[in-house]
């Protein structure tokens, strides 16, 4: 009895990537048959992954799927169902605090489409469009927005439109236009405080939110400055022509459009740079987009309230295709997708099903640096997950030995995963934009600062490791 205990509760050592013993039931078993069990189970969870993906079917199906194929596992390792379920919440747990933030975005998103922000914004910036500054005014601008809301995908259904149809009727190559706007809604995605994958990589590694937003801003800046270079040379030598889009009456048609609508990111950029709680910060700026909402756009208050519940649906078809969306009930997909990854951590850990895999990453990081480790790492989870949350959850459990200082690997995550994610053609993460836009899959090689970012910090781990040597 004390036996089987010992060799259940192996937590420890399959950390370390050493080979557990087997439970009294399996000793018949050797090492290469659990070798293959585990590369069958972890090949069956790739392949729903991917069928997900490629058919259009939402990854939660996948995910759930995984959810029991890796307990399938722990229980043929002879784990019971009673440690198998606390496996699986000690990852919930640390998890259901972004549940919170993912809600206030989902309304904060639908809050300032229906009053009239985004659509204000937007109008001001597309006067910047022009056939020699396109490219550079799309990435930008697309980065801009993204930054103010932290949504890639509410950016792309807006921004990205406008600026992907206005430099369509300029002549510009639809492969350049949809590289520079993919770029720029992930550039902000990225280091938007008001995040969901910035919340999420915060909470996954116990760092603070605003310290790592420094860190993000510090080593973007080289690939963002080469990106823009990048942008402006290409729109300088290949100027497409002048056209003219009236984006204006379609927004003036559905709202009242005074310099009241800046509001709520006038409030937003005011308590994040006083440094306020991130979840106050988007309540103050909901709220202020709410009294918009009824005082200058006219809506009722219950219009407003299935507005932050179930997003904005203007009656304007032509509004429709650009501001529908956002609301509490749009991110609930991504809460569900969250809280099932969320339990693989312990179950992965806890079933040994990855001290394999860990095990090899020392040897890697020795050869290719820590940080090349955790790209390396970043390129085969965003592969085979498809999405941004469960990558970050996984490098960070993979990596955990290689990057044991929690503000490094909550950085390199968010120069990896964050950014390789949309550069993945079958990822949803890059997909979706690209397809919102009408831009062909390939124009991800045009996503200039999204290949730059994580190649200019590869750069620097070798450098730094030379002079290291050096000294």
């Amino acid at each position: 009895r004390r036996h089987f205990s010992k060799t259940v509760d192996c937590g420890t050592i399959h950390r370390h990537g050493a080979f557990a013993h087997p439970a009294p039931g399996l000793l018949h078993h050797n090492r290469h048959s659990f070798i293959m069990l585990e590369g069958i189970v972890l090949g069956l969870f790739a392949a729903a992954i991917l069928s997900c993906a490629l058919s259009g079917h939402t990854v939660i199906w996948a995910l759930a799927a995984g959810f029991l194929l890796f307990s399938g596992y722990g229980l043929f390792r002879g784990h019971d169902l009673k440690s198998l379920a606390r496996m699986a919440s000690k990852g919930v747990k640390t998890i259901m605090g972004i549940v919170i933030v993912m809600a206030l975005i989902g309304m904060l998103t639908g809050s300032w489409r229906a009053s009239g922000t985004i659509a204000r914004l937007v109008t001001d910036a597309a006067g910047f469009i022009t056939p020699e500054w396109g490219l550079l005014a799309a990435f930008l601008l697309n980065g801009l927005l993204s930054t103010l809301t932290g949504t890639a995908f509410g950016t792309v259904a807006t921004m990205g439109v406008i600026t992907a149809t206005m430099l369509d009727a300029m002549g510009v190559s639809p492969f350049l236009s949809g590289g520079a706007i993919l770029a720029g809604v992930f550039m902000g995605d990225r280091c938007s405080p008001v995040s969901t994958s910035a919340a999420l990589v915060a909470v996954v590694t116990q760092t603070n939110l605003y310290a790592n937003l420094r860190l993000m801003v510090k080593t973007g800046l080289v690939p963002l400055l080469a990106a823009c270079a990048v942008y402006a040379a290409l729109g300088i030598l290949n100027p497409g022509r002048a056209a003219s889009i009236d984006v204006t009456s379609i927004f003036r048609a559905g709202f009242t459009l005074d310099a009241a609508t800046y509001l709520p990111a006038v409030v937003l950029l005011a308590l994040i740079f006083l440094k306020f709680s991130i979840r106050l910060t988007m309540v103050a700026s909901t709220l202020s987009a709410v009294l918009l909402c009824a005082f200058v756009q006219d809506m009722s208050w219950r219009t407003i309230a299935e507005t932050l519940i179930f997003g904005f649906a203007p009656s304007n078809a032509d509004l429709a295709k650009m501001l529908a969306g956002g609301g509490l009930v749009s991110m609930l997909p991504v809460c569900a997708i969250i809280l099932i990854s969320s339990t693989y951590s312990g179950l992965l850990e806890g079933t040994g099903l990855i001290a394999r895999l860990k095990g090899l990453l020392p040897g890697l990081a020795r050869r290719l640096t820590p940080f090349g480790a955790v790209l390396t790492t970043a390129v085969v989870t965003c592969g085979i997950a498809c999405n941004q949350a469960l990558p970050v959850m996984l490098t960070n459990q993979l990596c955990d030995e290689v990057r044991p200082d929690r503000q490094k690997m909550a950085i390199d995550l968010e120069n990896t995963v964050i950014v390789i994610a949309p550069l993945i053609p079958w990822s949803i993460a890059g997909a979706v934009p690209i397809a919102s836009i009408g831009a062909p899959s390939a124009c991800v090689l045009a996503a200039f600062y999204l290949w730059f970012l994580p190649l200019w910090q590869w750069i620097l781990a070798f450098v730094e490791r030379a002079r290291g040597n050096a000294n």
